[in-house]
């Protein structure tokens, strides 16, 4: 009875305020809107009405809502061995493997050498600097070493053998210890593998270098991984 009262009330509040404009022309309305509007209606004062339990909806008092932040969950050894695996797993995924996508692989002879030249690779060395002889010095940039590879060209045969390694415009890139990436330096070394010209002797050697820049913090060489970009990226195999 309580709720046939209180529709009809609501159904005459949105009459009136449907009908009581001023000069504007009554607006007919369907029985869908009326019911439309006799329904909003009803549902605002009964939403309000804290005596009713019955009808469109009862709301109770608000209560505040428990939020993550309020949650304080009990360390345990189990809770702490999962948190501390999940830091770990969380590092190793922030700090992946760097690797190059090369269509295929080579030795130095075969991208570089001639007739009765070989090249072998002699290593990688760590430097906060680099000087060729007593002339031209090399400082890396701030937070920065060198990385020098080394390579050994040998001149097998019994004429002098001219190299040319400038002329196919090689760009070397090193991946060290599967997580520094990095491409080699464009320098004035006359011992620069990169931009070699010259003649190597009869049975004559000569050593020449790349030099990159890789991180001060890095403290070894362990792994290293070169690769040259020509007409396309290959892996050579040091």
């Amino acid at each position: 009875m309580r709720r046939t009262r209180i529709k009809m009330m609501a159904a005459v509040m949105a009459a009136t305020m449907l009908l009581g404009g001023c000069g504007d022309a009554l607006y007919d309305l369907t029985d869908d809107e009326e019911n439309v509007i006799v329904n909003y209606a009803a549902h605002i004062v009964t939403k309000y009405n804290t005596y009713q339990r019955e009808g469109l909806t009862y709301v109770s008092p608000e209560e505040p809502e428990e939020t993550q932040e309020d949650v304080t969950v009990p360390q345990t050894p189990e809770t702490q061995d999962a948190s501390e695996t999940g830091t770990a797993a969380s590092a190793e995924t922030a700090a992946p493997a760097v690797s190059v996508a090369a269509a295929g692989s080579a030795s130095l002879d075969e991208l570089f050498g001639a007739d009765g030249i070989q090249m072998t690779y002699a290593g990688a060395q760590l430097a906060p600097g680099y000087l060729e002889g007593d002339y031209y010095e090399m400082t890396p940039d701030a937070g920065k070493q060198y990385l020098v590879l080394s390579i050994d060209v040998t001149n097998t045969g019994a004429d002098g053998v001219g190299l040319d390694v400038l002329s196919v415009s090689p760009k070397f890139t090193v991946v060290l210890n599967q997580s520094v990436k990095s491409t080699a330096e464009t320098t004035l070394l006359d011992t620069d593998f990169s931009t070699y010209q010259g003649t190597i002797l009869a049975g004559g050697s000569t050593r020449l270098v790349l030099v990159f820049q890789v991180p001060d913090d890095v403290a070894s060489a362990d792994s290293v991984e070169l690769y040259v970009q020509m007409d396309q990226m290959i892996q050579i195999i040091l």
